[in-house]
């Protein structure tokens, strides 16, 4: 069997790329396992990869370090790579081909995502790259298509609940549709597909009522989808009686919204591992929390958490990692921010609160704070650059987590995640604290060059 080894033109960054995603891949309903957000995201960078890599051969690469933040071979984040690869290998998903409806010319199968992956680090280069393969019966599908929609991986990684991903992917496919319309099925075929999970493992009856449904899947995943994509999605219910028995959705196209796209997002994001075990949760069981949640739930836990620790007027906490797997499971902590699109409503036409869209601004400042650090670090001789890491050492570091820590003493400003620790540093460090003013001259900068 041919093995498709890296070239210099092989070395594609997927992050930027656009993705051609059969149709037969979007709609897949999972028969054991689960399919996270992360699994889906991992399993899109993969095939992007693939798609746009030479046709020889059977096997397929991608850097490590285009999927997690920290890409040595024996870092902590390698681990959530295997256990989401395990799970690719592992999980069974039906392929089809249209829809429920019986319509002639339908196909079915069953498979898993992909057939096989390792993990290897080349020793001259020291780069780390994962290999993987997919199932011969559905490879040409899935590089060649001839029916597909074409996915932003930008957008995926703004993007952070299964259901909002999943949603995104089948409605970009009939956004040049004549009708704009969906496909429309009865309600009960988009539960496994838009949460990931077979029906064998929904839970107890009531959970999967319609009205659950919608409460725990769709309206957050449209809210989402409206706020950071290109596209605006509405709801459409189709009744019985009183009940609702079909949906399907209108799909039209809109004005990118003013987000600070990262350039260059990776599929994990490791500081959530890290702030779990700040809150005393040991290293594993904080992996395999983020492996098996929804983003959006975990960054709302441990905000909810970690505000709870600074309160001065409540009592004092007894058990912060209990208190936060406690959240996580139950689900009862406040969304970290409303995803507000570009005019700041939600979907439904709510304002959203202005703690949130400071929240989603500052966050979008930082970013640009980096790269400007950044930067001014670079003009810098080798002698200033040494004595701005040895000040971080000294006086930012002790206080951060230890997974961040090993990182930056086992590869320094190699590893993303103390990258970005560093030049968050450097940018409060050389310009402060940002004010209100800085946030309001930045928003209108974005705004004239969009």
């Amino acid at each position: 069997m041919a093995t498709k080894r890296a070239k210099k033109t092989d070395v594609v960054s997927p992050s930027s790329a656009e993705l051609r995603k059969a149709v037969e891949a979007i709609a897949i309903q999972p028969k054991s396992g689960k399919i996270t957000l992360l699994t889906r995201k991992l399993f899109n960078v993969l095939l992007a990869v693939a798609q746009q890599a030479d046709e020889s051969g059977d096997t397929y690469r991608a850097l490590l370090s285009d999927i997690v933040a920290n890409s040595a071979f024996d870092s902590n984040d390698t681990a959530l790579v295997k256990e989401h690869l395990r799970r690719m290998v592992s999980v069974q998903v039906e392929w089809s081909q249209g829809t429920s409806s019986q319509k002639p010319g339908r196909k079915w199968g069953i498979s898993t995502l992909i057939a096989d992956a390792e993990i290897l680090e080349d020793p001259q280069t020291r780069r780390v790259w994962v290999e993987f393969s997919f199932a011969p019966k559905i490879k040409k599908k899935l590089l060649d298509p001839v029916q597909y929609a074409r996915l932003s991986l930008q957008f995926q990684s703004q993007l952070r609940s299964s259901a909002g991903l999943a949603l995104y992917e089948i409605c970009v496919r009939y956004l040049t549709n004549p009708s704009h319309l969906t496909m429309r099925e009865p309600w009960e075929w988009w539960r496994p597909i838009l949460s990931g999970t077979p029906d064998t493992e929904a839970g107890d009856e009531a959970k999967r009522e319609y009205k659950y449904f919608k409460r725990d899947y769709l309206r957050p995943a449209i809210a989402e989808v409206n706020a950071v994509t290109n596209i605006f999605v509405e709801l459409i219910e189709h009744r019985e009686g009183r009940r609702v028995a079909e949906i399907q959705f209108r799909v039209t196209e809109r004005k990118q919204p003013m987000l600070a796209l990262d350039e260059h997002p990776n599929v994990f994001d490791s500081t959530l591992v890290d702030r779990m075990v700040k809150l005393g949760i040991p290293l594993k069981e904080a992996q395999s929390l983020y492996a098996d949640s929804e983003e959006n739930r975990i960054r709302a836990a441990l905000q909810m958490t970690e505000q709870r620790m600074r309160s001065t007027t409540l009592p004092p906490v007894r058990s912060a990692a209990a208190l936060f797997k406690d959240a996580l499971k139950k689900g009862y902590a406040p969304p970290v921010d409303a995803l507000p699109s570009a005019g700041g409503k939600s979907s439904g036409g709510a304002t959203v609160p202005a703690d949130d869209l400071k929240a989603r601004l500052l966050s979008e400042y930082a970013a640009y704070r980096r790269k400007e650090a950044q930067a001014l670090y670079e003009e810098q001789g080798s002698v200033e650059q040494g004595l701005a890491r040895e000040t971080f050492e000294s006086d930012e570091l002790p206080g951060l987590g230890s997974h961040l820590r090993d990182d930056w003493r086992r590869r320094g400003l190699e590893s993303k995640l103390a990258e970005t620790a560093f030049f968050d540093w450097l940018a409060r460090k050389t310009w402060g604290e940002p004010t209100d003013g800085d946030l309001l001259s930045f928003t209108l900068s974005q705004s004239r060059a969009a």
